[in-house]
Protein backbone atom coordinates (compact mmCIF):
# COMPACT_ATOMS: atom_id res chain seq x y z
CA UNK A 1 0.00 0.00 0.00
CA UNK A 2 1.61 3.67 -1.12
CA UNK A 3 2.12 5.68 2.05
CA UNK A 4 -0.95 8.16 2.52
CA UNK A 5 0.80 11.85 3.48
CA UNK A 6 -1.20 13.64 6.21
CA UNK A 7 -2.02 16.04 3.32
CA UNK A 8 -3.37 13.23 1.16
CA UNK A 9 -6.32 12.22 3.62
CA UNK A 10 -8.87 14.63 2.83
CA UNK A 11 -8.12 14.30 -0.90
CA UNK A 12 -8.61 9.99 -0.35
CA UNK A 13 -11.80 10.95 1.70
CA UNK A 14 -13.30 12.89 -0.83
CA UNK A 15 -12.72 9.99 -3.53
CA UNK A 16 -13.98 7.99 -1.20
CA UNK A 17 -17.37 9.77 -0.83
CA UNK A 18 -17.94 10.31 -4.11
CA UNK A 19 -17.54 6.64 -4.60
CA UNK A 20 -20.05 5.71 -2.21
CA UNK A 21 -22.68 8.02 -4.38
CA UNK A 22 -21.58 6.38 -7.11
CA UNK A 23 -22.68 2.99 -5.93
CA UNK A 24 -25.62 4.29 -3.93
CA UNK A 25 -27.21 5.71 -7.33
CA UNK A 26 -26.14 2.60 -9.39
CA UNK A 27 -27.95 0.50 -6.92
CA UNK A 28 -30.85 2.87 -6.46
CA UNK A 29 -31.62 2.93 -10.85
CA UNK A 30 -31.20 -0.39 -10.48
CA UNK A 31 -34.30 -1.37 -8.63
CA UNK A 32 -35.92 1.86 -10.03
CA UNK A 33 -35.72 1.01 -13.27
CA UNK A 34 -36.16 -2.87 -13.04
CA UNK A 35 -38.86 -4.82 -10.95
CA UNK A 36 -37.04 -7.66 -10.52
CA UNK A 37 -34.25 -5.96 -8.22
CA UNK A 38 -37.18 -4.64 -5.71
CA UNK A 39 -39.50 -7.37 -5.69
CA UNK A 40 -39.12 -9.49 -2.49
CA UNK A 41 -38.01 -12.81 -2.96
CA UNK A 42 -40.02 -14.37 -0.43
CA UNK A 43 -42.93 -16.65 -2.38
CA UNK A 44 -45.18 -16.25 0.53
CA UNK A 45 -48.65 -16.18 -0.64
CA UNK A 46 -51.15 -14.80 2.00
CA UNK A 47 -54.74 -14.86 -0.06
CA UNK A 48 -56.73 -16.32 2.37
CA UNK A 49 -55.66 -14.62 5.06
CA UNK A 50 -57.09 -11.47 4.64
CA UNK A 51 -54.11 -9.96 5.34
CA UNK A 52 -52.85 -11.37 8.16
CA UNK A 53 -50.23 -14.59 8.57
CA UNK A 54 -51.68 -17.34 9.80
CA UNK A 55 -50.05 -19.41 12.99
CA UNK A 56 -48.83 -21.88 10.12
CA UNK A 57 -48.05 -19.47 7.58
CA UNK A 58 -45.77 -17.88 10.19
CA UNK A 59 -44.20 -21.40 11.26
CA UNK A 60 -43.72 -22.09 7.83
CA UNK A 61 -42.24 -19.10 6.88
CA UNK A 62 -39.44 -19.08 9.57
CA UNK A 63 -38.84 -22.63 8.77
CA UNK A 64 -37.71 -21.76 5.59
CA UNK A 65 -35.52 -18.51 6.66
CA UNK A 66 -33.95 -21.09 8.92
CA UNK A 67 -33.26 -23.23 6.72
CA UNK A 68 -31.72 -20.64 4.27
CA UNK A 69 -33.84 -20.23 0.94
CA UNK A 70 -31.34 -17.80 -0.07
CA UNK A 71 -28.32 -20.23 -0.30
CA UNK A 72 -29.55 -21.73 -3.52
CA UNK A 73 -28.58 -25.03 -2.68
CA UNK A 74 -32.45 -26.71 -2.85
CA UNK A 75 -35.71 -25.54 -3.30
CA UNK A 76 -36.29 -24.78 0.35
CA UNK A 77 -39.80 -23.75 -0.19
CA UNK A 78 -41.01 -26.63 -1.57
CA UNK A 79 -39.34 -28.75 0.93
CA UNK A 80 -40.98 -26.73 3.84
CA UNK A 81 -44.49 -26.75 1.88
CA UNK A 82 -44.26 -30.56 1.94
CA UNK A 83 -42.73 -31.11 4.78
CA UNK A 84 -45.78 -29.49 6.91
CA UNK A 85 -48.63 -30.43 4.63
CA UNK A 86 -47.70 -33.99 3.84
CA UNK A 87 -45.23 -35.32 6.20
CA UNK A 88 -46.78 -34.08 9.85
CA UNK A 89 -50.25 -33.05 8.85
CA UNK A 90 -49.89 -30.56 11.56
CA UNK A 91 -49.23 -27.58 10.29
CA UNK A 92 -49.86 -24.93 12.92
CA UNK A 93 -47.86 -27.25 15.18
CA UNK A 94 -44.62 -27.15 13.65
CA UNK A 95 -42.11 -26.77 15.96
CA UNK A 96 -44.07 -28.99 18.24
CA UNK A 97 -43.67 -31.57 15.92
CA UNK A 98 -40.46 -31.45 15.75
CA UNK A 99 -39.70 -31.23 19.57
CA UNK A 100 -41.67 -34.82 19.45
CA UNK A 101 -38.21 -36.27 18.28
CA UNK A 102 -35.67 -37.08 20.37
CA UNK A 103 -32.18 -35.25 19.13
CA UNK A 104 -30.93 -38.23 17.86
CA UNK A 105 -34.17 -39.43 16.28
CA UNK A 106 -34.67 -36.12 14.58
CA UNK A 107 -30.70 -36.30 13.23
CA UNK A 108 -31.66 -39.99 11.84
CA UNK A 109 -34.47 -38.39 9.79
CA UNK A 110 -32.33 -36.35 7.90
CA UNK A 111 -32.91 -38.26 4.50
CA UNK A 112 -36.20 -39.06 4.74
CA UNK A 113 -37.23 -35.46 5.64
CA UNK A 114 -35.02 -33.75 2.68
CA UNK A 115 -35.42 -30.15 4.32
CA UNK A 116 -31.71 -29.31 3.62
CA UNK A 117 -28.89 -30.63 1.64
CA UNK A 118 -26.20 -30.16 4.94
CA UNK A 119 -26.59 -32.07 8.10
CA UNK A 120 -25.59 -29.41 10.36
CA UNK A 121 -28.65 -27.20 8.85
CA UNK A 122 -31.18 -29.89 9.38
CA UNK A 123 -29.50 -30.66 13.03
CA UNK A 124 -29.89 -26.67 13.96
CA UNK A 125 -33.82 -26.26 13.15
CA UNK A 126 -34.22 -29.10 15.86
CA UNK A 127 -32.19 -26.33 18.29
CA UNK A 128 -34.31 -23.33 17.33
CA UNK A 129 -37.20 -25.75 17.32
CA UNK A 130 -36.76 -26.05 21.57
CA UNK A 131 -36.42 -22.36 21.66
CA UNK A 132 -39.80 -21.84 19.46
CA UNK A 133 -41.66 -23.60 22.06
CA UNK A 134 -40.10 -21.95 24.93
CA UNK A 135 -39.92 -18.84 24.25
CA UNK A 136 -43.02 -18.43 21.65
CA UNK A 137 -45.64 -21.19 22.52
CA UNK A 138 -44.47 -22.58 19.13
CA UNK A 139 -46.57 -19.80 17.45
CA UNK A 140 -44.11 -17.70 15.01
CA UNK A 141 -46.03 -14.40 15.05
CA UNK A 142 -45.20 -13.90 18.53
CA UNK A 143 -41.79 -12.71 18.00
CA UNK A 144 -42.89 -9.84 15.97
CA UNK A 145 -46.91 -9.24 17.56
CA UNK A 146 -46.92 -5.73 19.19
CA UNK A 147 -43.24 -4.75 17.75
CA UNK A 148 -44.34 -4.06 14.09
CA UNK A 149 -42.84 -0.50 14.23
CA UNK A 150 -40.02 -1.92 16.37
CA UNK A 151 -37.18 -4.18 14.29
CA UNK A 152 -34.68 -3.78 16.56
CA UNK A 153 -36.66 -5.52 19.08
CA UNK A 154 -37.77 -8.23 16.84
CA UNK A 155 -33.95 -8.59 15.82
CA UNK A 156 -33.48 -9.44 19.54
CA UNK A 157 -36.36 -11.36 19.96
CA UNK A 158 -35.44 -13.93 17.00
CA UNK A 159 -31.93 -13.80 18.59
CA UNK A 160 -33.24 -15.71 21.01
CA UNK A 161 -33.51 -18.61 19.22
CA UNK A 162 -29.68 -18.65 18.51
CA UNK A 163 -29.57 -18.09 14.83
CA UNK A 164 -26.87 -16.19 12.97
CA UNK A 165 -27.40 -12.70 12.45
CA UNK A 166 -27.43 -12.64 8.70
CA UNK A 167 -30.70 -14.76 9.57
CA UNK A 168 -32.10 -12.88 11.65
CA UNK A 169 -32.30 -9.52 9.28
CA UNK A 170 -33.34 -11.50 6.80
CA UNK A 171 -36.57 -12.34 8.71
CA UNK A 172 -36.98 -9.30 9.71
CA UNK A 173 -36.08 -7.44 6.15
CA UNK A 174 -38.84 -10.30 4.54
CA UNK A 175 -41.54 -9.47 7.04
CA UNK A 176 -40.79 -5.25 5.98
CA UNK A 177 -41.25 -6.47 2.17
CA UNK A 178 -44.34 -8.39 3.34
CA UNK A 179 -45.71 -5.26 5.49
CA UNK A 180 -45.61 -6.55 8.82
CA UNK A 181 -42.87 -4.57 10.04
CA UNK A 182 -41.89 -0.96 9.67
CA UNK A 183 -38.92 0.95 9.74
CA UNK A 184 -35.38 1.11 8.99
CA UNK A 185 -33.43 -2.05 9.20
CA UNK A 186 -29.91 -3.50 7.94
CA UNK A 187 -29.30 -5.65 5.06
CA UNK A 188 -28.35 -9.09 5.09
CA UNK A 189 -25.16 -9.02 5.32
CA UNK A 190 -23.90 -12.61 4.33
CA UNK A 191 -21.07 -13.58 2.24
CA UNK A 192 -22.99 -12.75 -1.12
CA UNK A 193 -23.63 -8.75 0.03
CA UNK A 194 -20.32 -8.20 1.62
CA UNK A 195 -18.67 -9.74 -1.87
CA UNK A 196 -20.89 -7.33 -3.89
CA UNK A 197 -20.31 -4.44 -1.52
CA UNK A 198 -16.66 -4.99 -1.50
CA UNK A 199 -15.94 -5.44 -4.79
CA UNK A 200 -17.80 -2.17 -6.26
CA UNK A 201 -16.72 0.22 -3.40
CA UNK A 202 -13.29 -0.85 -2.05
CA UNK A 203 -12.15 -3.39 -5.33
CA UNK A 204 -12.04 -6.28 -3.13
CA UNK A 205 -14.19 -8.68 -1.63
CA UNK A 206 -12.06 -9.88 0.64
CA UNK A 207 -11.65 -8.89 4.55
CA UNK A 208 -15.19 -7.28 4.13
CA UNK A 209 -17.05 -8.94 7.10
CA UNK A 210 -20.79 -9.15 7.65
CA UNK A 211 -20.41 -6.21 10.28
CA UNK A 212 -18.81 -3.99 7.88
CA UNK A 213 -20.84 -4.97 4.98
CA UNK A 214 -23.84 -3.68 7.20
CA UNK A 215 -22.08 -0.56 7.54
CA UNK A 216 -21.41 0.30 4.15
CA UNK A 217 -24.79 -0.51 3.47
CA UNK A 218 -25.54 2.09 5.97
CA UNK A 219 -23.85 4.62 4.02
CA UNK A 220 -25.24 4.03 1.23
CA UNK A 221 -28.78 4.09 1.99
CA UNK A 222 -28.87 5.93 5.35
CA UNK A 223 -32.70 6.27 5.39
CA UNK A 224 -32.90 2.44 4.87
CA UNK A 225 -30.35 0.04 3.93
CA UNK A 226 -32.98 -2.92 3.29
CA UNK A 227 -34.02 -1.02 0.51
CA UNK A 228 -30.43 -1.94 -1.45
CA UNK A 229 -30.76 -5.51 -0.06
CA UNK A 230 -32.51 -6.99 -3.03
CA UNK A 231 -30.04 -5.38 -5.68
CA UNK A 232 -27.41 -6.63 -3.79
CA UNK A 233 -28.21 -10.37 -3.56
CA UNK A 234 -29.88 -10.45 -7.60
CA UNK A 235 -26.17 -8.61 -8.51
CA UNK A 236 -24.36 -10.95 -6.22
CA UNK A 237 -26.41 -14.47 -7.09
CA UNK A 238 -26.02 -13.70 -10.80
CA UNK A 239 -22.98 -11.93 -11.72
CA UNK A 240 -20.56 -11.17 -8.79
CA UNK A 241 -19.80 -14.21 -7.62
CA UNK A 242 -16.58 -16.21 -6.66
CA UNK A 243 -15.81 -16.05 -10.61
CA UNK A 244 -17.24 -12.52 -11.54
CA UNK A 245 -18.89 -12.04 -14.77
CA UNK A 246 -18.20 -8.44 -15.06
CA UNK A 247 -18.77 -8.15 -18.44
CA UNK A 248 -22.51 -8.85 -18.46
CA UNK A 249 -22.67 -6.99 -14.94
CA UNK A 250 -25.89 -4.12 -14.79
CA UNK A 251 -23.61 -2.32 -12.36
CA UNK A 252 -19.92 -2.84 -14.44
CA UNK A 253 -19.46 1.16 -14.99
CA UNK A 254 -20.13 2.20 -11.41
CA UNK A 255 -17.77 -0.66 -9.68
CA UNK A 256 -14.24 -0.15 -8.71
CA UNK A 257 -13.46 -3.79 -8.77
CA UNK A 258 -14.73 -4.22 -12.90
CA UNK A 259 -13.25 -0.98 -13.91
CA UNK A 260 -10.12 -1.48 -12.05
CA UNK A 261 -10.18 -5.26 -13.84
CA UNK A 262 -10.93 -3.71 -17.02
CA UNK A 263 -7.82 -1.30 -16.83
CA UNK A 264 -5.51 -4.03 -15.08
CA UNK A 265 -5.06 -1.93 -12.02
CA UNK A 266 -5.31 -3.23 -8.77
CA UNK A 267 -7.20 -0.65 -6.07
CA UNK A 268 -4.93 0.34 -3.16
CA UNK A 269 -6.14 -0.88 0.06
CA UNK A 270 -6.07 2.85 1.39
CA UNK A 271 -9.63 3.43 0.28
CA UNK A 272 -10.64 0.31 2.12
CA UNK A 273 -8.73 1.24 5.47
CA UNK A 274 -10.35 4.93 5.14
CA UNK A 275 -13.76 3.66 5.46
CA UNK A 276 -12.77 1.39 8.18
CA UNK A 277 -9.72 2.29 10.12
CA UNK A 278 -6.33 1.05 9.45
CA UNK A 279 -5.63 -2.46 10.33
CA UNK A 280 -3.66 -2.07 13.85
CA UNK A 281 -6.25 -0.12 14.96
CA UNK A 282 -8.77 -2.78 13.94
CA UNK A 283 -6.73 -5.39 15.76
CA UNK A 284 -6.35 -3.27 18.54
CA UNK A 285 -9.81 -2.78 19.17
CA UNK A 286 -10.51 -6.78 18.58
CA UNK A 287 -7.96 -7.49 21.86
CA UNK A 288 -9.79 -4.69 24.34
CA UNK A 289 -13.39 -6.17 23.15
Amino acid sequence: MAQVHEEEHVKISKITGEMLLIVSDALFMLARENPRFRAPDSILQLKNSHGRMTRAEANAFLCACFLEYRSDKTDVWDNVAFFTEETLNETEKLWHEIVYHTREGWDDRFFDYNLHPEPKIHARLYQIATLMVRFYAGDGRQIWTGYEDDPEMVYKRLLLLRIPRSTACLVIGTLKDLGYVHGPFDIVGDIVDSRVLGRMICGDGNGITPAKARRLARMLSPEDPWSIDRPLYMIGSTWCGPGPKCRACPVKLSCVFAISDELGIRPDPVFRDNLFGKKSHQKTLKQWQ
